[in-house]
């Protein structure tokens, strides 16, 4: 049964892929919402396809363009916060050359950064260009994923794009914390979680055949009041401020502290 519904589950996202995609390059080609909406339902389909169950906690900001940050734990972050989220990602420039990843990215309209002085300006334009459109984008200053329990520290440099003021207004950066707290159905635990968090040196393939083998799943999305970078002066205090928001987010989801009404 389980190779059964890996591979039910992974031509249901092929077909659905395949039929999505003319209208999310019909959106990019015309520079429309079609854009950020296509890749929303992909991630809504997706995130049934994977049994994955989201809770909001909070307002994320939704009408004008937003800096979100948040912790990251899993490639499955990118389909809960797909699907809750009309937003695009900022990722590291690797992603842009995996095999398969770099194409669905890449429709998704992720903006990719890399460490290169050369290229920072040409990176900083492009996203300025897309929040003046807009568009809202996706950080994880933490660099790189961790066992959902702990919270990375936040690199500042990273916290530069909230210098950024599109239409010459202070951009509104959002703190928030992804936690998953259900694992096939029950409370997660230190075990558990391995089945949901993906870092380290796991390996891509196995991971993702063992979490969509199991399920549901569980996974709590809290949202803080969005800042600015006028209101906490620079980058330390801001990257401080924010990991201290998604800490306690994180926190609570795992104790049980909220009880949020379920976003489905």
């Amino acid at each position: 049964m389980g190779v059964v519904r890996i591979i039910a589950v992974i031509l249901a996202i092929v077909a659905m892929t395949l039929v999505l995609v003319p209208f999310q390059l019909a959106g990019i080609i015309t520079n429309s919402r079609l854009a950020v909406w296509v890749p929303l339902i992909w991630h809504r389909l997706a995130r049934r396809l994977l049994r994955i169950r989201i809770r909001v906690i909070g307002s994320p900001v939704t009408r004008e363009p937003a800096l979100f940050v948040s912790n990251h734990v899993s490639w499955v972050d990118i389909v809960t916060m797909g699907a809750t989220l009309p937003a695009s990602f900022v990722a590291k420039y690797e992603v842009g050359t995996w095999p398969g990843i770099k194409y669905l990215a890449n429709l998704q309209r992720t903006i990719y950064v890399s460490r290169d002085r050369k290229t920072a300006e040409l990176e900083r334009k492009k996203m300025t260009g897309r929040l003046e459109r807009g568009d809202s984008l996706i950080l994880f200053p933490e660099g790189t994923s961790y066992d959902g329990l702990r919270i990375g520290e936040f690199r500042t440099a990273f916290f530069s794009l909230a210098d950024l003021r599109p239409n010459d207004k202070p951009l509104k950066v959002q703190p928030f914390s992804v936690t998953y707290t259900k694992v096939d159905g029950f409370p997660v635990s230190r075990r558990s979680m391995d089945k949901v968090a993906w870092y380290g040196d796991m390996d891509l393939a196995p991971h993702l055949a063992d979490f969509i083998t199991g399920g549901p799943y569980e996974c709590t999305l809290t949202f803080f009041e969005p800042v600015s970078m006028e209101a906490m002066g620079n980058r330390k205090q801001l990257a401080r401020h924010c990991r201290d928001r998604i800490v306690q987010g994180n926190s609570d989801a795992l104790s049980g502290v909220h009880s949020p009404i379920a976003r489905t």
